[in-house]
């Protein structure tokens, strides 16, 4: 029996558990209506893990803890999916989420570089990947002050941190994992030189976007911008154009699922 792809997702700092299927409500619709996923196709990964690396209920403190915990969490209950789900894994996060799947996506592979068989893409949204200095803004939650918040403003003053991202970026590419970074024009909290990553081929893989700001959102995001691009319909085609069909209509017979070993 064909296995569609399963598509990991992750919200940002403060979030909780659940928050992931609210902020990316529209693309998931999308996906499912235009690209032929499932509802079931979608996981959501989380900040605090079991003793077998399963998933847990997670709240603001878990995804505001420190980068490298957070990253670690992440990690292993990408571990726990991929051994339950046996299927090619994507992996979309928006905000801090992109930055940790990223993150964790980059030290599995390095570890272990079977796993790159089993990533089809990494899609961030407005994902702070080089760092983002937050500090005076205000009303954007535990990110501003956390102990996360700390670790980006540090990463996006430290050119050799940024390098290594970028780096990063290139060794997960030349596995065959596809990276794409998505930003916002207008986010005043992670801003498109703090998000993109450009491939260095001939194959576009970082977009800036312009949403349009929902009347009635959040201060962060109808104010800041930054919240407003998950709800974007051209963010969800370029979503669906890096991760493909659940499908691939070009090849009907062929699985889009982890290959056996």
């Amino acid at each position: 029996m064909m296995r569609h792809p399963r598509v990991v997702c992750l919200a940002g700092a403060g979030s909780r558990t659940g928050w992931a299927w609210e902020i990316m409500d529209g693309v998931i619709r999308y996906l499912s209506t235009a690209g032929g996923y499932d509802r079931s196709d979608f996981v959501e990964a989380s900040y605090r893990v079991g003793g077998n690396g399963e998933p847990l209920a997670y709240g603001e403190e878990d995804s505001t803890a420190p980068l490298a915990a957070s990253t670690g969490a992440v990690a292993r209950s990408l571990e726990w999916i991929r051994r339950t789900q046996a299927a090619r894994l994507h992996l979309l996060g928006w905000s801090l989420g992109g930055v940790v799947l990223f993150d964790a996506a980059a030290r599995l592979v390095e570890a272990d570089p079977s796993w790159a068989r089993d990533l089809g893409a990494i899609v961030t949204l407005s994902s702070p990947l080089l760092g983002s200095d937050v500090d005076g803004i205000d009303l954007f939650g535990a990110i501003a002050a956390g102990p996360v918040g700390a670790v980006l403003a540090r990463r996006a003053a430290d050119e050799v941190a940024r390098a290594s991202v970028r780096r990063s970026a290139e060794r997960l590419r030349a596995a065959g994992v596809r990276v794409v970074t998505l930003a916002a024009e207008d986010d005043a909290v992670v801003t498109p030189e703090d998000s993109l990553l450009p491939s260095a081929g001939p194959e576009n893989s970082a977009f800036v976007l312009r949403p349009r700001r929902r009347p009635g959102a959040p201060y962060v995001e109808s104010v800041l911008g930054h919240g407003a691009l998950p709800h974007d319909p051209i963010c969800w085609q370029r979503v669906l154009a890096a991760l493909g069909p659940a499908v691939d209509p070009a090849n009907p017979s062929e699985e889009h699922a982890r290959r056996p070993d």
